[in-house]
């Protein structure tokens, strides 16, 4: 009755619906309980995958979620994901917001990443007989593993202060900058991993790091001569035209094709030029106003999904599968904490500042669900530990908020909020914290 392409539309839309209807009610459901949505979004693509809805109801997943289906939903991800990318790049401040608070930034998140880097590392040697893929050298495995771990979500941390409105106080502005610089840190790490597994060996991956690195300087030296005055003039207007969105979304496809290409993925080529565009004031929040709430609630559930379809928590009963899981977690949480803990007490943070931090720095949300992706594309990950530390992302992602309530009760963020106002005026140009988007 119906042609092949006919086919794999009805499938196609049969599981977009599904999938943002998902979302949502979990995402709904994960507020109400107190949780970020963006928990509740990861929870239902798991729900959706061979963990839940495979199992319970095959014939309905086998149809929805078709073999026919899935390249096109990873294609629909990868390019909502270069968007996101680019959105979350966007927001990114590459100086200092203030000479007094440019050190304990820097330092938090290269502690932040390289205590998980050396924990999760430790722990891919643990897992190593049983869980690294046939081919895979293990100094790859070893890195990639840590590297996944070293990952925090500035995006959903981000969003988490600005929804409390302690952007701007002394607590906010350290935590965005340092996962800001965090994330950009883990990037670079990712980059390497996916040369190395491209090419094979050290030598070669110059064939990929060496177009990446290119590109990334041609980004800062040509984007802000060719784009400044356009968005300068949006911002004037308060309208992003048809012509300066065009040309903003193909410069984010040419990018990601080109990152792809070289064997690095379009999330880097969309968050590079997101993070080389001018910084424009105002111009963000109105392409957040065109584009986000589409990527947020259409392109990132898929991406949710997608992740997992690749999920299988079905054996999670298994002793060696909870011994590996709990080793992960505990390598996962306990670094990151154990980082912002001996940071910001070095500082003169109170305990309880630094245990929130702690909690925050470890909402590893989307980010790190980007990472395993990219890992499990490239070969590095099996789908076993690939499932795994999707449980890892849902669990250090949901104990943030609570670890961020040990300390910051609503009589304690007014407090910070004052204690900030009081230092700063309106028109301080030191007051110019990152802008949180809002999604994780």
């Amino acid at each position: 009755m119906h042609d092949e392409n006919m086919h794999t539309l009805l499938g196609v839309t049969a599981a977009l619906l599904v999938i943002v209807v998902a979302a949502q009610v979990c995402g709904r459901i994960a507020v109400k309980v107190g949780q970020p949505a963006v928990v509740g979004e990861m929870v239902s693509g798991i729900l959706l995958g061979p963990t839940a809805l495979g199992a319970f109801a095959p014939g309905f997943s086998g149809y929805v979620f078709s073999e026919e289906t899935k390249p096109t939903l990873y294609v629909i991800a990868m390019v909502g994901l270069s968007l996101y990318m680019f959105l979350v790049g966007l927001e990114h401040e590459h100086h200092p917001a203030s000479r007094r608070e440019a050190v304990l930034p820097v330092v938090l998140a290269v502690a932040g990443l390289l205590c998980p880097l050396i924990a999760g590392s430790a722990a891919a040697l643990y897992l190593d007989g049983d869980f690294r893929p046939e081919g895979v050298d293990l100094p790859l495995f070893v890195l990639f593993v840590g590297g996944a771990l070293a990952v925090t979500a500035f995006p959903m941390l981000a969003r988490v202060l600005q929804e409390r409105d302690m952007v701007h106080t002394d607590f906010g502005g350290v935590a965005t900058r340092a996962a800001a610089i965090d994330d950009a840190l883990a990037w670079c790490v990712l980059a390497v991993v996916g040369a190395l597994a491209v090419h094979g060996n050290v030598l070669d991956s110059w064939k990929t790091i060496v177009p990446a690195a290119a590109f990334a300087v041609a980004a800062f030296l040509i984007l802000p001569r060719i784009l400044t005055k356009p968005m300068t003039r949006a911002v004037r207007t308060g309208h992003v035209d048809d012509r300066l969105l065009v040309a903003l979304l193909g410069l984010v496809l040419a990018a990601a094709w080109f990152t792809d290409y070289i064997g690095i993925y379009s999330v880097f080529g969309g968050f590079i030029c997101g993070v080389a565009l001018p910084r424009v004031r105002g111009f963000s929040a109105l392409l957040n106003a065109r584009l986000l709430q589409a990527v947020r609630c259409l392109f990132l559930p898929v991406f949710f999904a997608f992740s997992g379809l690749n999920t299988d928590l079905t054996g999670a009963l298994n002793a060696d599968y909870l011994a590996a899981a709990a080793v992960v977690f505990a390598a996962a949480f306990v670094s990151k904490a154990i980082a912002s803990l001996g940071v910001l007490r070095s500082f003169r943070w109170g305990w309880g500042e630094s245990i929130a931090m702690g909690g925050l720095m470890n909402a590893r949300g989307l980010m790190i669900l980007i990472f395993i992706n990219i890992g499990l594309g490239i070969g590095v990950l099996e789908e076993r530990l690939f499932s795994i530390l999707v449980l890892v992302a849902v669990l250090t992602t949901a104990v943030a908020m609570p670890c961020y309530r040990l300390h910051f009760t609503p009589a304690r963020e007014q407090d910070a909020r004052d204690r900030w106002a009081a230092r700063h005026s309106p028109a301080d140009p030191d007051r110019r914290f990152l802008q949180p988007s809002p999604a994780g």
